[in-house]
């Protein structure tokens, strides 16, 4: 699984990559074509803020056809969006189940208890329901297991015969990147942050206010500064998570477009982190302002109430640096270890690869983790 790339990383603003981006580049212009992808659009003009966002456009989509991209430079919000429809391509294909079993009958081979999956409301999971099964292992020791394709793939094709409900389907703990590794890391990151988000919409604890600036990095300074210029508002939050990796809530405000906009970030390193969730609240609005996406809610832009005051970017407790290692084996290692602690179970990963497309997709299944229809 390990590859030379996976043994250091290359430093990039406001991310982590296994290879430089020309290389990543490459692999996903070969991909895109194959998975039907036939424009890759640069949005960022149609928002007065500037922060890249770029969307990707493939019209065969049995999910999206509209996939987002956002970064701190055009190149890689680009590759941020072709690798978004990329990954959902690889879940909406046919996955060919290894066994069709009760979770009774395969309870041996499983080492958890498929209700600690995220569920779906109702449920009608019990341990008689025939499931199709699939492939997986461990992140902690490698140990095979079988893991529930409905908690894997991902389509909004109608689909023939009965069909009930059992898991809550979604996209969470999908990603890829230019090696296994990296892929995985991206996957369990995001598997690690809804489950943080959901803690805090379920449990009311919005978290610590903290103050970007206070973080000294030029990447985040210059990320507020095009906010300020846009006169737009923006409130961080440090939001509580149980694996104690940092994530963060950005929230952005003006008075020329007053509906509130998320985003959300979690990364070994607090500058990642906090560059991911001011990006990604930047590109939810250019969203809504392109009017592209597929799945945009008609209630965003219902009346959002009093107007909150602006919180200088100095406001706020200060945050601390936590850098991440210097390899992406040792981050991953760092953050497995914290999952299976705080979810109780070892993370389990799916691989999507597919050697025809030539791009590493994985799914990262965490029993024990959350996960709510409102984080999406």
């Amino acid at each position: 699984m390990l590859s030379d790339s996976d043994q250091s990383k290359v430093r990039l603003p406001g991310t982590d990559r296994a290879r430089d981006p020309a290389a990543t580049s490459e692999m996903a212009r070969r991909a895109a074509r194959k998975v039907g992808i036939t424009r890759v659009a640069d949005i960022t003009r149609l928002d007065t803020i500037g922060i890249p966002t770029y969307q990707a456009i493939r019209p065969t989509s049995r999910t999206l056809a509209v996939s987002q991209g956002k970064g701190v430079t055009p190149e890689l919000a680009k590759l941020s969006a072709t690798m978004e429809a990329v990954e959902l391509w690889h879940a909406e294909q046919p996955m060919p189940a290894i066994a069709t079993a009760s979770p009774r009958e395969v309870a041996g081979h499983l080492g958890y208890d498929v209700r600690d999956l995220p569920l779906s409301t109702p449920t009608v999971l019990h341990d008689g329901l025939p499931l199709d099964w699939v492939a997986g292992w461990s992140l902690v020791d490698g140990a095979e297991t079988l893991v529930p394709r409905d908690a894997v793939a991902f389509t909004l094709a109608r689909r023939q015969g009965w069909n009930p409900p059992v898991f809550f389907e979604s996209t969470n703990g999908l990603a890829s990147g230019n090696t296994l590794v990296e892929g995985i890391l991206h996957a369990l990151y995001e598997v690690i942050e809804r489950d943080a988000v959901t803690a805090s919409l379920t449990g009311g604890d919005r978290g610590v206010r903290v103050g970007p600036a206070t973080l000294g990095s030029p990447v985040v300074d210059e990320l507020c500064a095009m906010l300020a210029r846009a006169g737009v508002a923006l409130e961080v939050r440090s939001l509580p998570s149980a694996t104690g990796v940092p994530c963060f809530l950005a929230r952005i405000t003006c008075e020329d477009y007053p509906p509130p906009f998320l985003g959300y970030g979690c990364h070994l390193s607090s500058e990642i982190a906090l560059t991911r969730a001011i990006t990604e609240a930047a590109q939810s609005r250019l969203g809504y302002v392109s009017g592209a996406r597929d799945d945009l809610r008609p209630e965003v832009h219902k009346d959002p109430g009093p107007r909150r005051a602006p919180v200088p970017a100095a406001d706020g407790e200060a945050i601390q640096e936590a850098p991440a290692h210097g390899s992406l084996v040792d981050d991953l290692e760092d953050v497995v270890k914290r999952a299976a602690v705080a979810f109780s179970h070892a993370p389990l990963v799916v691989d999507l690869t597919r050697d025809d497309i030539g791009v590493p997709v994985v799914r990262v299944v965490a029993p024990g983790s959350r996960v709510i229809p409102e984080v999406f």
